[in-house]
């Protein structure tokens, strides 16, 4: 088990900002694969500490797992890019997009209670994995514009957010739910609901534009994204419809919607991510130029 060893000393290392890698400069493959596995395992432990000891495995609970895959996928990031000191193919957009609906999700579940999990995750575990996922993001933006910022590969990250954020905004002011029986804070949940919908989209036009490769780490970081996807919009495809209960809404329809175009959106990654795991080589998504012609 010398790789538990050698994974927490590397996950140590991080908490504490040090870093030693035998041999001098460069990338530590080792202590990342070792810290890898850690964190499958921790977060492997927590899902079962989590839905065994927070939860009464309500299916609402199925929310909180969706959360639960995002702050996990962002943590295998982090160490990632902590290990290659390197924030290459890391889009900034992606990030960006992230704190917008995390924020705006945490502005509304941790004053209100009717869009959080009727499961007792929600009292506090359900927003505790948001603000521990929105953290993460904030981290690897400070590695991108600050601590890495020389890796960082601008050019390649160029989706324009304003034509993604500035619809959603507009779309949840006139269509919203009424759970949390206030406009303002049914109005917040739906803003980060319909952002959510593109949070992954920068990063798939980055790795497109890029070329298309996709290392290990960051294909299994989207393929968390898109479980987490599909788990959102399996509660509401079975739950919706409570929300026109309270009144005749589009709020239903368009939640659906916009959760289905969630899955579409990563869909194409998934079937390559798929035929890659399949064929034990490394997922490839077409190239930009492809796509255009």
């Amino acid at each position: 088990m010398a790789f538990i060893a050698d994974g927490i000393d590397f996950l140590n290392e991080f908490v504490n900002g040090k870093m030693s890698i035998a041999g001098g400069m460069g990338v530590d493959q080792k202590g990342q694969s070792s810290a890898t596995s850690v964190i499958y395992l921790l977060f492997g432990f927590l899902w079962f500490v989590i839905f065994g000891r927070f939860s009464t495995l309500d299916f609402s609970a199925i929310v909180t797992c969706a959360s639960f895959a995002q702050c996990f996928g962002l943590a295998i990031l982090s160490v990632k890019v902590y290990a290659t000191k390197s924030v290459k193919g890391l889009s900034s957009g992606m990030l960006a997009m992230f704190v917008l609906h995390l924020g705006t999700r945490l502005s509304s579940t941790s004053i209100k209670n009717g869009y959080v999990p009727v499961d007792v995750s929600g009292d506090y575990m359900y927003q505790l994995l948001d603000f521990t996922t929105m953290l993460l993001c904030f981290h690897l933006l400070f590695c991108i514009h600050k601590k890495y910022e020389h890796s960082y590969q601008e050019e390649f990250d160029s989706l324009p957010l304003m034509p993604l954020i500035v619809p959603c905004v507009v779309l949840a002011v006139f269509v919203h739910g009424s759970f949390n029986n206030s406009a303002f804070f049914d109005t917040l949940w739906q803003i980060s609901t319909n952002l959510e919908t593109f949070v992954l989209l920068p990063q798939l036009w980055m790795l497109s534009k890029m070329g298309g490769k996709v290392d290990t780490v960051t294909a299994h970081f989207v393929a968390c994204m898109v479980a987490s996807g599909v788990m959102t919009f399996t509660f509401w495809w079975w739950t919706g419809i409570e929300l026109e209960k309270r009144g005749p809404c589009l709020a239903h329809q368009v939640i659906l919607g916009l959760q289905f175009l969630r899955l579409v959106l990563g869909a194409d990654f998934m079937y390559y991510y798929t035929m890659a795991w399949l064929g034990g080589t490394n997922v490839v998504l077409p190239a930009h130029d492809e796509c255009e012609m």
